[in-house]
């Protein structure tokens, strides 16, 4: 069974891919940060850019977006659309950007919600 972040890896480039294919220029901005916990001791922590995975623009919009992927359930995909959600509150966006989330389910087309509300 492959890793927690191998899947998530999978679904951001899959998300990232998606994006091209719709004509977007899209750029990743999730990077790897070290933490010194002790003597020697390090830890490695992700960081979302304004707590996105990418952001795809095209010349008439901004997308900033989430990729997110689901087991199936309907308490699962309420739960990530909520944490989502929570992830963008956290910055000032202007309304003229978008905020998404697409939610990848196991053999099945993404399904993008639109936060912009």
């Amino acid at each position: 069974m492959p890793s927690t972040t191998s899947r998530r890896n999978y679904y951001k480039r899959k998300t990232k891919e998606y994006y091209e294919k719709l004509g977007y220029t899209t750029q990743l901005t999730e990077f790897l940060t070290t933490r010194f916990i002790g003597a020697g001791k390090v830890i490695y922590v992700k960081k979302d850019v304004f707590g996105s995975d990418g952001i795809s623009m095209n010349g008439e919009e901004i997308i900033f977006w989430n990729s997110k992927h689901s087991t199936g359930t309907k308490k699962s995909r309420g739960e990530m659309i909520s944490h989502g959600k929570q992830d963008f509150n956290k910055f000032p966006f202007p309304k003229s950007v978008k905020r998404q989330l697409v939610v990848w389910e196991l053999r099945k087309k993404p399904e993008v919600v639109d936060l912009d509300f």
